[in-house]
């Protein structure tokens, strides 16, 4: 009898092993592979009007899901999408094509975004003159705002004129409210007339809605080093020099702007003629 049941269950055993190996076998059958993805894409070249914003078109093949990086945070799952950039600058774009299988293929280009009508080498009017408003300044000369180098010197449009602040301690703060809110396309400074250590080095201009939250527009740092031209550009090479610059990313209009100077070059007095806050051309 027990022969009977060691001889029933090898039986069984044969069999679920011959079962097993078949399962195995047609698990085992290997899955067609798909055609590869390939990623192409075109940019069509925006007009003078509307120069931000782009269309871009797939010309990828054999693909399943896409997906449009445009490098400014923003993405999209369509084809064929149009993107409208905010603001000026270069940005690298990005299409990856995926299949069924999971097998993927990318394309990035480098696209630029500018302004044919902007003129670098321009800056409009200043706000404070054309729009008006109050000053203020965190610490002012000793003869008063009103004195022969007060704060008032240094937004009175004349750049023979400046503010001097003894004591410089790089926490100096310039203030000025609009009258109205307006989009600032840059600002200017002017250099005094002597003593270039008085002269700012360090500055942060900021703008504000609410005189409470504010939005740093540009952050220099001078360098007088010639071959490091993205700091030397902040640098003054000459006395009542005036320079300017645009602010890259700015979309807001600002009722308050203020300019934070944290140091200039090694005196304890400080100077500046003339500070403005422009619109971005001239009329």
């Amino acid at each position: 009898m027990k022969a009977f049941y060691r001889i029933s269950s090898a039986i069984v055993l044969v069999a679920m092993l011959s079962v097993g190996c078949k399962k195995e076998k047609e698990q085992a059958k290997p899955e067609p592979e798909l055609p590869r993805p390939t990623a192409d894409f075109s940019v069509e070249v925006p007009d003078t009007i509307e120069y931000n914003n782009f269309k871009f078109s797939s010309n990828s093949t054999n693909y399943e899901s896409l997906l449009w990086q445009f490098g400014d945070d923003s993405t999209s799952t369509d084809p064929n999408p149009t993107h409208k950039y905010e603001f000026d600058d270069n940005y690298k774009v990005n299409l990856t094509v995926r299949n069924a299988q999971g097998f993927t293929a990318s394309r990035e280009v480098i696209v630029r975004v500018a302004d044919p009508n902007f003129d670098p080498t321009k800056i409009g009017p200043s706000y404070f003159q054309t729009i008006g408003g109050t000053l203020w300044v965190s610490r002012d000369n000793q003869g008063g705002p009103d004195g022969g180098e007060g704060s008032k010197k240094v937004v009175d449009g004349d750049p023979n004129s400046k503010f001097l602040q003894s004591g410089f301690a790089g926490d100096l703060v310039i203030k000025f409210t609009l009258d109205s809110a307006v989009l600032a396309g840059g600002y200017t400074m002017v250099s005094g007339n002597d003593s270039p250590d008085r002269d700012p080095r360090n500055w942060d201009v900021q703008g504000s809605e609410d005189d409470v939250k504010w939005i740093t527009l540009e952050s220099a740092a001078a360098s007088d080093n010639p071959s490091s031209p993205a700091t030397y550009k902040y640098y003054f090479t000459g006395r009542n020099q005036r320079k300017f610059w645009h602010f890259r990313k700015n979309n807001t209009a600002y009722k308050y702007y203020r300019l934070r100077v944290k140091s200039n070059w090694g005196s304890r007095d400080f100077q500046l003629s003339e500070w403005s806050i422009n619109k971005k051309q001239p009329d």
